[in-house]
This record gives structure tokens, C-alpha cells and sequence, in this order.
């Protein structure tokens, strides 16, 4: 036993970094109106993502603070280039009511200067393993896998699908909202 190799010796293990990176601003420094869904613009960003054996296609998911409006669009992986093309055409739609979003730390945002720079928003980050700081965009993914359970894949969803699925989730009486649905709520803010 004792001519194994290493034996009584601690091995020094490396922690895994991959795929994450620590720059960018804390959610602790966005504002109170912003964290108390005062102020209107402020953004949830996400992915949900496809079956993984079967493709890398997702969808980036957004979805207003204030308003809990969601939308979504369809990527072909969750690269930051892809990403960036994603919020391009988000950016297109949505570009007036824009004034921040709040992320995780997963690759898909490491190129979030390019974002604050081209578009002139501020870009927040949740703390590590801390999904709850994104809450509403948790809450809306969840009604989005009512559309499109787990198994997925979103290469093969269409444009038209999306849309329809993101009407019907819109389109529902908020009690938050004393039942008014999100659009409503989203058309009187941006009016």
C-alpha cells in the first residue's frame, strides 16, 4: 500500500471557470426604482435552451420588470455573437423602452460592452446561483415550457410558434396587475 503513487498526499484540485467570467456591473448597484419595479425599461435577460442531444438552438427570453411583458427570440446557439444578434433584433423592436438589463454570468453575456456601448444601456449582473434575482424571467421561462416542454428542439420550432405562444402568455389576466394582462400594461407605460 504504501508504493502507491500520491499516497498521503492532498491533490490540489483546479475549479472549473470555464464558460463564466466575473466582470460587469453588480445587481446590488442598480437602482431602487429599478429593483422595486417603479421605474419602467428595465429588462430580464435569459436563455432556455433545446433538448441537449438534440441541438443547440435556444430561445433569449426578455422580459420587462415593471410590466412583465416577455418576449422572445430564436438563436441558433447561446454564443455571445449569437447573443448579440439576438438582442440586435430586440433592439429593433424594442429599442425607446430599453434603458437596462439585468443577466447572469453565463457566457452568453461576456460580451456585454459591446451591448452597453452600441445601445447606450446599462447592463447588471445576478450574484452566481442566484436565479431568484431574475424572478420574473424565471417565472416566465416556466410559462414558456408550457409552449415547449424540455425535450424541444428549438431548431425546429418556428418563428410563428413563438409568436402565437408569446400572445397567449401576454394575453393573460395578471393578478398583479388586478387583471390586467401585460401588453395592456406595457402599451400604457411606452404610450
Amino acid at each position: 500500500m504504501t508504493d502507491l503513487p500520491n499516497r498521503n498526499v492532498r491533490q490540489h484540485r483546479v475549479s472549473e471557470n470555464r464558460g463564466k467570467f466575473t466582470s460587469g456591473t453588480s445587481i446590488e448597484q442598480r437602482p431602487t426604482t429599478v429593483n422595486q419595479r417603479l421605474a419602467f425599461g428595465h429588462w430580464e435577460v435569459d436563455t432556455v435552451l433545446s433538448s441537449r442531444s438534440e441541438s443547440r438552438s435556444c430561445l433569449v427570453t426578455f422580459v420587462e420588470r415593471k410590466t412583465r411583458l416577455l418576449w422572445a427570440i430564436k438563436a441558433p446557439n447561446r454564443t455571445a455573437k449569437a447573443l448579440n444578434t439576438a438582442f440586435g433584433k430586440f433592439m429593433g423592436a424594442f429599442g425607446p423602452q430599453v434603458k437596462s438589463i439585468t443577466v447572469d454570468h453565463g457566457k452568453a453575456f461576456a460580451n456585454y460592452q459591446a451591448l452597453e456601448q452600441d445601445y447606450q444601456i446599462k447592463v447588471y449582473f445576478c450574484h452566481p446561483y442566484s436565479p431568484w434575482e431574475r424572478g420574473s424571467n424565471e417565472y416566465f421561462n416556466r410559462r414558456l415550457r408550457w409552449f415547449f416542454p424540455k425535450k424541444t428542439n428549438f431548431s425546429q420550432v418556428t418563428t410563428d410558434e413563438i409568436l402565437a405562444a408569446l400572445e397567449l402568455i401576454n394575453q393573460r389576466p395578471l393578478k398583479i396587475h388586478h387583471q390586467q394582462t401585460a401588453i395592456e400594461r406595457f402599451r400604457a407605460c411606452s404610450d
